[in-house]
């Protein structure tokens, strides 16, 4: 099976349509999922310790024509969790922290351990492959040492432990083709 893999849309209308229509010419039966921060929140995490009850308008980025564009299942990112912090508006707590398909693990990546430069610890999984996002750099791991990303190329993975980040929508409309049944990883930028 093939699986659209996108991450960290915050509210951003456009490059989410282009990256939905890249979807669509280059993997049409694609299933897609979000690894989460679909939304924006308007408030940072220092402020988000203190405020509650904020109204949703002045907390998140909410946009009926960016929210047309979410048809597809999602898992919970930081920015959800802090939205729903803030306001009390539990539909946002209803994505799933994890989700496993087909050998692979998907989570949004703040649940991950980062050090001060950014370089990930990694948590141990069942599957083979973690895919996530929440850095906003496109990056494969391979024995926790980050690889260069090929754009267009499917990268044999085999059954092998990687940990994919599949990059933003927000800043550079990526996401990841993942087939299952090949085995293979590609990382797609949308125009």
């Amino acid at each position: 099976m093939k699986y659209a893999i996108l991450s960290d849309l915050h509210s951003h209308y456009k490059n989410t349509k282009k990256v939905l229509n890249h979807i669509q010419q280059v993997a049409p039966n694609a299933e897609i999922i979000g690894l989460g921060d679909l939304f924006e929140c308007k408030i940072g995490k220092k402020k988000a310790k203190m405020v509650r009850h904020a109204k949703l308008k002045d907390a998140a980025i909410i946009d009926d024509k960016f929210m047309s564009l979410l048809t597809f299942p999602s898992i919970i990112g930081n920015q959800e969790e802090r939205i729903a912090l803030v306001t009390g508006d539990n539909r946002f707590l209803q994505y799933k922290n994890a989700l496993v398909i087909e050998h692979a693990t998907l989570i949004h990546g703040h649940q991950i351990e980062w050090d001060k430069t950014f370089n990930p610890t990694f948590p141990n999984i069942q599957t083979p492959l973690l895919f996530f996002g929440h850095s906003h750099e496109a990056a494969i791991y391979k024995d926790g040492q980050r690889q260069s990303v090929p754009y267009d190329i499917p990268l044999a993975v085999g059954k092998k432990q990687y940990q994919i980040n599949v990059g933003p929508v927000v800043d550079n409309k990526e996401w990841c083709l993942y087939d299952s049944e090949e085995m293979t990883v590609t990382f797609m930028q949308a125009q």
